[in-house]
This record gives structure tokens, C-alpha cells and sequence, in this order.
């Protein structure tokens, strides 16, 4: 292992990992115009990359939260064969309560004293986005340091709707005590060489 490698690694089991999946009707739409390959489909595929590599680390197993329509499902301690379990019974339907996804998330994410790395992936606006921003600011006026808490929204397709609200979550969150929040579209994440690359770039920035 390069020392390189070694130091990524020791910093990231300094976290818990919640990872946080929307499960909305327009999930199932295509990725982009003109693909055969659905957003849910393309969501499955980089959640599962990004927790098989971070449950290597991250011992004691993931949180995980699904949350569409009034449907918002919460789970303590998955690993990679639970969370393709629960993908198998879920389908994309309804609309987009991410407020309350974060409010389960930052439930599951205060379960030890580590710092909590929490992953939303998601494609569209949600129900209630002045909810959804209230909830990142206030916690991060709870924080007593900058990387005591990091979100990273992972935008799934291409909705301009969802560009522009992600990108004011990352740039323009008045009132928030410190900068928690990254955004990246999916193919800028997997364009980092590593998982932990990708995760340290966010709690970083």
C-alpha cells in the first residue's frame, strides 16, 4: 500500500458513511436523452461502487436512507448485499421528500463520535426546498469544526431544475456557520481515480 493510500485510508475511518437515495417517479425516466439506461438503474450502480469501497473502511456498516413520495425507508449498519437486497424490492415512484431524508440521515449519522460523511444522490428538486436547506444549515450551526459534518449531493441525469438548486445548496447557503456541502454530477465523480479521492476532495473543499 502506497503511503499515499495509507493516509486516505486513515483519515476516512475517522468517519461514519450515511448514504441517502432518491426514489422518485422520475428516477425511472432515462439518464440522459436518448439512453437505455434509466437513473435508477445508473444510481444503483455508483451507490453500490461507493459502498462496497467504503465499507472496507467503515466497519460497522452504512446508513442508509431511500426516500420517495411519502415513502422515506431508513437502515443501520448495510453492507453492499443488504443494499442490493433493498434495491431489488424498490422502485422509483412519487416525488421528493428530501427534507425529511436528511432529517433520517443526520439520525443515523449521530451514532458515534466519529465525523459523519452523508452521500445524497438524486435527480430532481425537491418538495420543499427551503425545508431541505433549513435542515444543512442548522446543522451545520451545531458543528464546533468544518469537517465535523460533510454532504455530498451526487446529481443523477441532467435536470436543469436540479442543477440550479444543488448548486445553491454548495455556493449560496446564507445563514450556514460552515461550508458543508459539495455537489458533483455522477460523471464528475467517477471521474476521481478512487472512492476515497472523491471523499476527501468534498470534505476538503
Amino acid at each position: 500500500m502506497s503511503t499515499l493510500l495509507a493516509a486516505q485510508l486513515a483519515k476516512l475511518s475517522e468517519f461514519d458513511f450515511t448514504v441517502a437515495i432518491d426514489t422518485s417517479g422520475s428516477m425511472g425516466e432515462p439518464v440522459k436523452a436518448g439512453s437505455s439506461i434509466t437513473r435508477w438503474q445508473a444510481v444503483q450502480e455508483s451507490a453500490l461502487t461507493f459502498i462496497r469501497d467504503i465499507e472496507k473502511i467503515d466497519s460497522d456498516g452504512l446508513g442508509l436512507v431511500l426516500f420517495g413520495g411519502t415513502n422515506v425507508k431508513s437502515f443501520d449498519g448495510v453492507t453492499s448485499d443488504k443494499v442490493r437486497e433493498v434495491f431489488a424490492g424498490t422502485s422509483p415512484r412519487g416525488t421528493t421528500p428530501l427534507a425529511e431524508a436528511l432529517g433520517q440521515a443526520l439520525a443515523l449519522a449521530g451514532k458515534s463520535d466519529k465525523k459523519d460523511f452523508v452521500i445524497v444522490f438524486t435527480d430532481g428538486v425537491p418538495d420543499d426546498r427551503a425545508a431541505a436547506a433549513r435542515i444543512i444549515i442548522e446543522a451545520s450551526n451545531r458543528q464546533e469544526t468544518d469537517d465535523a459534518l460533510t454532504f455530498l449531493f451526487i446529481q443523477v441525469g441532467d435536470d436543469a431544475g436540479a442543477t440550479t438548486y444543488l448548486r445553491q445548496l454548495d455556493d449560496d447557503l446564507s445563514g450556514a456557520k460552515f461550508d458543508i456541502v459539495d455537489v458533483k454530477t455522477v460523471a464528475e465523480a467517477d471521474a476521481f481515480a478512487s472512492t476515497a479521492e472523491m471523499v476527501l476532495a468534498a470534505i476538503d473543499g
